[in-house]
């Protein structure tokens, strides 16, 4: 089971094979040199997704780790094809900020980590899968209908920690994919998702979503247009799917909601603090 019932206990060893299954999967398609870098390396995608359903014993949980990394997948396909620059007036004179990588860093652990730490619920647990693929869906769709290339950043500071890691990313994501802002939707049905456990780590989740969002325009991963997009489809597949339902702040789970989104906290800490070391020590 993804999310455990009232009684039952974390599956830890499942976690870490799902956990492994998908970092499997990403580094496959975004790291991998030949052909497992064209969309036939979506291939590979299939047995994290089955491992997951099997371990989980839920489909919804597979389709999501299957669903995941065909965002790379589109982007390798639209690659040399004709691409829209959706830019505005205020994207123009938007600045670059390499400090917000600190921020816009945090989106993956905020993503997969954070609710999945405070989600305790197994029903809720299944609405926010579904939350996921619902905005996975039209937002592949949108990136095959209206292909779109990443604003241009211009010229990168030369030293520094958060212009080094901001390097990164600009070498791992892919430059298309911007519209809808798929990054942004997941924060915020994450953001939901957690504030149905708990009222104070949902506002607090809110708060941090809203940062992703800016964070995604100081680093000139998308424009405007696709913030907002992405916020209207994180926004109305929660309000589709997580909408109903109590919150259970009162209960034993959403005490210990505060605790376990520390968790999260502190485990995106402790990676800053790796790739610090590692641009310190770099050769």
């Amino acid at each position: 089971m993804p999310f455990e019932s009232a009684g039952a206990r974390f599956r830890t060893p499942a976690w870490l094979i799902a956990g492994a299954a998908l970092a499997f999967t990403l580094g496959t398609q975004t790291l991998s040199p030949g052909p497992l870098r064209d969309s036939s390396a979506y291939l590979v995608a299939l047995l994290p997704g089955l491992l997951t359903a099997l371990v989980f014993r839920s489909v919804l949980a597979g389709v999501a780790v299957t669903l995941a990394p065909m965002y790379f997948v589109i982007g390798f396909m639209l690659r040399g094809l004709p691409a829209h620059s959706p830019m505005t007036a205020l994207d123009r004179v938007w600045p670059l900020e390499p400090a917000w990588m600190l921020v816009y860093g945090s989106l993956y652990v905020f993503v997969v980590i954070l609710p999945f730490l405070v989600i305790r619920e197994r029903q809720l647990g299944h609405r926010t899968l579904r939350a996921y693929i619902a905005v996975m869906l039209p937002a592949y769709a949108g990136f095959l209908l209206y292909p779109t290339t990443a604003p241009s950043h211009g010229v990168l500071p030369s030293t520094g920690f958060a212009a080094w890691t901001l390097r990164l990313a600009y070498d791992i994501d892919t430059p298309a994919n911007c519209f809808p802002s798929l990054h942004v939707a997941y924060a915020f049905v994450a953001a939901q998702a957690c504030y149905r456990v708990h009222r104070g780590v949902g506002i607090a989740a809110l708060i941090w979503a809203t940062l992703i969002a800016l964070s995604t325009l100081f680093t000139k991963q998308h424009y405007i247009v696709d913030v907002a997009a992405g916020a209207a489809m994180g926004g109305a597949a929660s309000f589709v799917f997580l909408r109903s339902g109590p919150r259970r702040g009162t209960n034993e789970h959403g005490r210990g909601a505060p605790r376990r989104a520390a968790y999260a906290v502190a485990f995106y800490v402790l990676m800053v603090a790796a790739f610090g070391v590692t641009y310190l020590t770099r050769g």
